[in-house]
């Protein structure tokens, strides 16, 4: 099952989601009609995990990096509509 996140953190964005990275995670998914969408900056797509283990991995990642984990939603991508998004810089 697929599951996308959004989640706010005061501090070490790019840390964080560097972290998240090497748990398989991704900034940005292959579509038919956009090629490729981009997600918001806070926000990423795993392929196999659950929503569960989604957010679990996100408060864990927080924790290491002793970073404060404001809000997050983890939810499994289905039913979903995207506008394509520019590449980030």
């Amino acid at each position: 099952m697929a599951t996308i996140v959004t989640y706010d953190v005061p501090t070490k964005h790019v840390e964080l989601k560097k972290t998240l990275f090497q748990l398989g995670y991704k900034d940005q998914i292959p579509d038919s009609t956009c090629k490729i969408i981009y997600l918001p900056n806070t926000t990423l797509y795993h392929e196999t995990k659950t929503s569960e283990q989604v957010r679990n991995d996100v408060k864990n990642a927080c924790t290491v990096l002793h970073i404060e984990l404001e809000r997050c939603i983890a939810t499994a991508w289905t039913n979903w509509a995207a506008m394509c998004g520019k590449p980030f810089n």
